[in-house]
Formats: structure tokens, C-alpha cells, sequence
């Protein structure tokens, strides 16, 4: 009965999600709960695996960027009000759940704390695109049992990395979350992290089973070299140089487009040096062709071959970094 009362509500959660229907949107949710459903499922099964088809969809060129947005901002509005109706319980582990620096994709760090929050963890939310500094602050003046880092992209390992080393300074321990690192979490210890989860309905289970270790997990953690630190103090003149390199076709009228582009691709050659595996750039840029080319935006070839020529102008000793993973 739950299974099939899931489906039949699912295409009237996903349509009025696309709507920004959050009143209709918070209706649907609140039905499911009241006719017995169990949060986790209507958290994990009905709301998130909204926003992954609509995700999906988006990718596939079905619905706009707006679309997307739109969905994702009620979604989110609606976990946060059911969150609210869950005290914040005054004794207990305490977990602090963070979106790492760049990342702006907060809605499966937003079902996280919802989530630990109605399992009875004292927890609190700092939203997306938390700086590591501003993590380590926070940090400091009360130390948490654990954080929940999420990272959604490759493109911000970098950031993640970050986080990770200011969390273990103040000595906590880090459980990452996401498709940023890896279908296996193969990078989520190149990055210091103390344990991984791909889906955020099994960041509970992992924290309840684990034995953390932030100093054996931070002295395992890879660091930028000196070749990796020259391409990020680069990267600025890398982008002008790769964006002058275009055609003037492709920076026209779609200019602020290819230039995010160019960005995330350059943040994505950092991450793979960072972890030492050009097959991290090579999925990225799979998936980025796959995207564009859904969406009618011609051009990625000739924007990648731009980055690549301006990379090795700028630091040689990168060599042909992206040409190989292109050919991978």
C-alpha cells in the first residue's frame, strides 16, 4: 500500500515542485505523514527522488535551468517546514551538517539534518557554500561530535579539502557525502575525510557504526604539490587567456555562460591533480558535453581545446593534462 500511495503521489510532488508550488508541494507531504508513511520515506523516497528525477531531467534538456531552480528552492522550503515540527533535543551526539565552500546544492544537506534532527541528534545546518575558515570558526567555540560535509560536484574537491583539514585542527571528525567523490567514494580519502556515504539517507547508519580517527585520516590526505599550486595562483590569467583563445561566435551572445563553463572546467583539472587521477577530468568532461549538447549549446570542444592550449601556455608543467583525459 505505501509503495503504491508513493507512486501515485510522486508526478504531483515533481509537478508542483517544478511550479515552485511549495503550498501544494508542503499539502502532499503532510498527506503522506498523516495517513502513516514514515518520514524516512517520504524524506528519501517522495521528496528527494523528486529533485534526482527532476536533476536528471534538467540534464537531459527536458526542463530549464529555472525549472530546475524552482523545484529544488521549494523542495527545500518544504524539508526545512517539516524539520521545524522536531525539537532540538538538549542532550545527545552533536552533528553539525555543512555544503562545502563552493558548492551551492544544499537541498541533500538540508534532508541530512532534517533527518539526524528527527533521529534525536542535537543538529544544526550551516547551509551551502560554507567557507573552511568560516567551518573552523564556528567549530572552535563548541566542537561538534562530528561533521556532515556534502559535496554534489568533482569541481569542488578543492573546497572540500579545505574543510576537511579545518575540521580536523579543532579535532573533528569528518563524514563526507555526495557524488563528488566518486561512485565508490575512491576520493573521499584523498581528501582527509574520516568516512563517506553516497546517499544521504545512510548518513545515520554510517554514524552510528564508525570509529573515526582525524589525525590518521588527516595524515592520509593529499595536499595541493607545487605544480597544483601554481595552476590555482594561475588561474585567473588562465581563464582571461582560454576565453581570449575562443571564437567570437562562442562568446556571443552566450559569453557569461562559456565563461562558468571555463571556470568549472579549470576547478575540475585542479580536483584531478589534487587527486592524481586524470579519469576524475575525464567524466567531467563527459558529463559537461552531454549537458551543454542537451541544452543546444554548441562549442564545448572548441572551449575545452582554449583551456587546455591557455594551461599550457601558463604552466608547461602541466603538460597535456587534459588531452588526456580526453583520450580516456
Amino acid at each position: 500500500m505505501e509503495q503504491s500511495r508513493l507512486s501515485a503521489a510522486q508526478l504531483g510532488i515533481t509537478a508542483a515542485a517544478i511550479a515552485g508550488d511549495t503550498g501544494s508541494l508542503y499539502r502532499m507531504a503532510a498527506a503522506l505523514l498523516d495517513e502513516g508513511v514514515p518520514f524516512e520515506t517520504v524524506l528519501f523516497e517522495a521528496l528527494l527522488l523528486s529533485e534526482r528525477d527532476v536533476g536528471l531531467r534538467w540534464q537531459a534538456g527536458d526542463y530549464l535551468v529555472s525549472e530546475e531552480h524552482a523545484a529544488t528552492a521549494s523542495l527545500e522550503t518544504v524539508i526545512s517546514l517539516l524539520a521545524g515540527s522536531f525539537d532540538q533535543p538538549r542532550e545527545g551526539s552533536q552533528i553539525v551538517v555543512a555544503t562545502t565552500q563552493g558548492d551551492h546544492h544544499s537541498l541533500p544537506a538540508r534532508a541530512v539534518a532534517a533527518h539526524l534532527l528527527f533521529l534525536g541528534y542535537r543538529t544544526t545546518f550551516l547551509g551551502a557554500n560554507v567557507l573552511a575558515s568560516d567551518l573552523r570558526d564556528y567549530l572552535e567555540s563548541e566542537p561538534p561530535d562530528a561533521v556532515v560535509l556534502s559535496c554534489a560536484m568533482t569541481v569542488h574537491l578543492l573546497g572540500a579539502r579545505d574543510a576537511v583539514r579545518e575540521c580536523h585542527a579543532v579535532d573533528v571528525p569528518v563524514l563526507v557525502g555526495g557524488k563528488a567523490f566518486g561512485a565508490e567514494g575512491i576520493w573521499a580519502r584523498d581528501v582527509g575525510a574520516d568516512g563517506w556515504v553516497l546517499e544521504a539517507k545512510d548518513v545515520a547508519a554510517r554514524l552510528q557504526s564508525w570509529t573515526p580517527d582525524p589525525r590518521r585520516a588527516e595524515a592520509g590526505a593529499k595536499n595541493p604539490d607545487e605544480i597544483l599550486e601554481r595552476v590555482i595562483d594561475q588561474r585567473s590569467a588562465v581563464l582571461a587567456d582560454a576565453e581570449g583563445r575562443l571564437d567570437h561566435s562562442l562568446s556571443q551572445p552566450k559569453g557569461t555562460r562559456w565563461r562558468e563553463e571555463l571556470l568549472m572546467t579549470q576547478r575540475a583539472v585542479e580536483a584531478s591533480l589534487l587527486v592524481e587521477d586524470v579519469t576524475l577530468l575525464s567524466e567531467f568532461l563527459q558529463w559537461q558535453a552531454q549537458t551543454l549538447d542537451a541544452h543546444g549549446l554548441t562549442g564545448h570542444t572548441e572551449a575545452v581545446a582554449s583551456l587546455s592550449q591557455a594551461l599550457q601556455a601558463l604552466v608547461p608543467e602541466v603538460g597535456n593534462w587534459i588531452g588526456r583525459a580526453l583520450d580516456g
